[in-house]
């Protein structure tokens, strides 16, 4: 999750209309395809799997792959797994300056992949197995746990903003995997319950406040030292961001911003992995709903709105945060209204249109030493709030 992207202007107001009408089709794609082939295998069913899991290491092993794709509203044992190799082999392409590389894996730098990557498995390890913030189980009405924040908070972002530097990796780590599921269920339970917000807007909110405490404390701390990132090739990749090839790739990059790595090939092997696992069980992912076809449509038309109206933002180089949508209004949405195509279509297009400005908006206001991730996630909560509030008062939904 990079910062905000600056405005360039070619005379173009907007993207390829033939790129946006294929992400479209791909977001249906996904929704009558996995509709009609969900499987029923009872095993990785979500309510089984988190049945018992504090007596089953298997079981919270299945749980720390499922915490990667959490941001994505996936939750699933093989799109997570299918992430983590994706950012490899998007991270191997660019070492090798492959064409098949796609969009550069953390923004630039190959040195900064396993850095990232550290920081989200170690402050993960933390929280589940050490602080231990699994045992929120022990409750029987508990069905899930939000211990996914350190992959997509305040660990790699911090790496990206201090570079390859151990005592900031260890800081990050620490304190994001002691603070951020605790901030998650505090909020929850004392503002967004009470309000009737759909359940994400404590999640984002968490990262943003959390996003702040870490990165503040290790401004302060001495011992936190910045290390230089390194750029694996030397000057700029221009690319033609009105061609339709491009769209479809930036709309893909889409799915793996939330953990730092906005990588088309990440993408598809996340991609892959939650198609594989709802057509082996249908109630695997999204928490046992079912949901996941509408979530991918809902995903696919914020991405695409999104890039398509503010693709000027990516010439020469820039970045805009399209992603916002993709991880919260549309999903979040989905989930609280129904898993159906006007309440996909609806909030994604929605989340789409405000959800890069917005963004934007708070970038703009962020102290010195803050990632931009913070103001994308504060985006994010706002968003989905003002399209929750609007779907609710329609009568439709």
């Amino acid at each position: 999750m990079n910062e905000t992207g600056k405005t360039h202007s070619r005379g173009r107001s907007a993207g390829s209309a033939a790129g946006f009408a294929v992400c479209i089709g791909i977001g249906f794609v996904f929704y009558f395809g996995l509709t009609a082939l969900s499987g029923s295998n009872q095993t990785l069913d979500y309510n089984h799997l988190i049945d018992g899991i504090l007596n089953s290491f298997p079981k919270q092993t299945a749980w720390f792959f499922m915490n990667f794709t959490e941001a994505q509203f996936y939750a699933s044992v093989f799109a997570g797994i299918g992430l983590i190799l994706g950012g490899f082999a998007a991270w191997i392409l660019a070492l090798k300056n492959s064409k098949y590389a796609g969009f550069d894996i953390c923004y630039g730098s190959s040195t900064m992949f396993p850095w990232v990557l550290a920081s989200q498995v170690l402050s993960l390890a933390l929280a589940l197995f050490v602080f231990r913030y699994i045992e929120g189980f022990a409750d029987p009405q508990v069905t899930w746990l939000n211990t996914f924040i350190t992959v997509v908070g305040a660990p790699p972002a911090v790496m990206l903003l201090y570079g390859p530097s151990v005592s900031a990796l260890l800081t990050a780590s620490v304190l994001g995997g002691l603070i951020c599921a605790p901030t998650a269920v505090w909020i929850g339970n004392s503002i967004v319950t009470p309000l009737n917000l759909p359940g994400v807007v404590a999640n984002v909110s968490a990262m943003a406040v959390t996003g702040i405490i870490v990165c503040m404390v290790c401004k302060v701390l001495p011992f936190v030292k910045k290390a230089e990132i390194k750029p694996h090739r030397s000057g700029s990749v221009n690319e033609d961001v009105y061609s339709t090839f491009w769209f479809i790739r930036r709309v893909l990059a889409d799915f793996s911003e939330a953990p730092f790595y906005g990588n088309e090939v990440a993408s598809i092997f996340l991609l892959a992995g939650v198609t594989i696992s709802t057509i082996i069980c249908g109630t695997h992912g999204a928490y046992g709903s079912g949901a996941v076809p509408a979530i991918l449509l809902s995903q696919f038309v914020g991405a695409a709105v999104g890039v398509f109206l503010y693709v000027d933002k990516f010439a020469d180089g820039g970045w805009y945060a399209t992603y916002v949508p993709v991880v919260s209004v549309g999903p979040a949405c989905v989930l609280f209204f129904g898993a159906t195509v006007p309440a996909a279509l609806f909030a994604g297009v929605l989340g789409g249109i405000m959800g890069g400005p917005v963004a934007q908006y708070f970038s703009e206001k962020l102290p010195e030493g803050v990632h931009g991730t913070v103001a994308n996630v504060t985006s994010m909560t706002v968003c989905t709030v003002i399209t929750a509030v609007v779907m609710g008062a329609l009568p439709w939904f």
